[in-house]
């Protein structure tokens, strides 16, 4: 005869969670009082806990132990079969030992978990929220999603139905698109919510949702377009009564200094000339040759000059005429600035005009100005014999701020010119 050992039941389901008992029975068939050390085999070993876990047993005799399992309740204890045995060895005699083998089917079991991510979402138009699908049972998921609204809010989602294998998650979008936009007011909050029906399951998982759908344009937009024009106007304002008049004057003195010393070498130049070509016919008259006529280099001279014009006229008579500057022979006026003063705001057309010219050279209504100036990068050129002058029309009188009532408009104009003067 020989040792054995067999399991009761030896088929048998468990549900994970759920303790199963069994039990294990050992013959010594020995002639020695012998010790057996009972262990658990298989994919159910981890599972299983033998008591007492070493048997005592005399010589023809059967001792038992209670085997106890436990397969855990996670995506781990698979759907199925897993066998399990049961190993006693002889501690005294190691080469006598002896497997009880039992089979063992483990249970389905579903447990799905489901949340909505956000559940308060925010936005001005469509927005996309997730629905988290945990399957933490021991078998795939199947499950159906869908979505309920009011009037006010679509709710749609691609994937309609969906699969989980054990122990993951899947992520399903669901859009949210209103049916107006909020251009302006208070935000509107749309209540939700979405379905999940997994199969198999008595009741579905019912996730509310909320959508607060705020205006497409924002309070502080306005404030900031303000403040992007009101800076505009400040970098427009820096720009032509700072930054122009600071380039053009700066532009005008770095070329009045060249010019200047190009002029004076120039006349140095030709007056040097002039004493060679001079020196040179006395020489030829020494030797009593007849010299060539000197023929003076021409040169210039420039002279800063100042001219102005004041003018009075009565309303609808004859426009008032200043009296004329006229421009000297063999030379140019430049003009580079210009200044017009209408103190007491009359009403009316003030021009300059130069006798030789049809169209004047700068025509502007005194309303558009108490005192205004004028620079010119490039001057302004008359010619010789050319006439300068400006004439004021007075439309109306402004009424006087304190003293009598004045019977005629008036303006001066101030202009500040360089006259260069051609020689030789």
């Amino acid at each position: 005869m020989a040792t054995s050992a067999t399991i009761a039941p030896a088929a048998l389901s468990i549900d994970p969670g759920m303790a199963a008992t069994l039990t294990v029975s050992v013959l010594n068939d020995t002639l020695l009082v012998e010790s057996f050390e009972l262990a658990a085999l298989g994919g159910a070993a981890a599972w299983t806990r033998i008591e007492p876990a070493t048997l005592t047993i005399y010589p023809g005799q059967t001792e038992t132990a209670t085997v106890t399992v436990l397969a855990p309740r996670s995506p781990d204890s698979l759907v199925g079969q897993v066998a399990l045995g049961i190993r006693a060895r002889a501690v005294e005699q190691p080469d006598v030992q002896v497997v009880a083998e039992a089979m063992l089917t483990v249970t389905p079991f579903a447990e799905t978990e489901a949340e909505l991510l956000p559940r308060i979402a925010h936005g001005r138009g469509r927005k996309r929220v997730r629905v988290a699908i945990d399957n933490r049972g021991n078998m795939p998921l199947v499950a159906s999603i869908a979505g309920q609204s009011d009037d006010r809010l679509g709710l749609s989602t691609p994937t309609p139905d969906v699969s989980v294998d054990p122990g993951h998650t899947e992520f399903v979008d669901i859009d949210l698109r209103p049916v107006k936009r909020v251009w302006r007011g208070d935000p509107v909050t749309h209540q939700f919510s979405v379905i999940v029906a997994p199969e198999g399951a008595d009741e579905p998982f019912v996730l509310p949702g909320s959508y607060v759908q705020e205006r497409v344009f924002p309070k502080w937009l306005w404030k900031l377009l303000l403040a992007l024009l009101a800076l505009l106007l400040l970098l427009l304002a820096l720009w032509f009564f700072v930054l122009k008049p600071t380039i053009e004057s700066a532009a005008r003195d770095a070329v009045e200094e060249p010019l200047a010393q190009a002029n004076d070498k120039a006349d140095s130049a030709a007056q040097q000339a002039d004493s060679a070509a001079q020196k040179a016919n006395d020489a030829l008259e020494a030797v009593g040759e007849t010299p060539e006529p000197v023929v003076p280099v021409a040169t210039s001279t420039t002279t800063d000059v100042d001219i102005r014009f004041e003018m009075a006229d009565a309303p609808g008579g004859a426009p008032d005429e200043s009296d004329r500057w006229i421009v000297p022979a063999n030379s140019v006026l430049r003009i580079t600035d210009v200044v017009i003063s209408n103190p007491r705001g009359d009403f009316g057309t003030l021009t300059i005009e130069n006798r030789d010219v049809v169209a004047p050279i700068f025509t502007t209504g005194l309303e558009n100005f108490r005192d205004i100036d004028f620079h010119f990068v490039t001057p302004l050129q008359l010619a010789a014999e050319d006439e300068l002058f400006a004439t004021l029309d007075c439309a109306r009188i402004a009424p006087p701020l304190t003293g009598p009532a004045r019977t005629e408009c008036g303006a001066t104009v101030l202009i500040t010119a360089a006259v260069v003067t051609k020689t030789g």
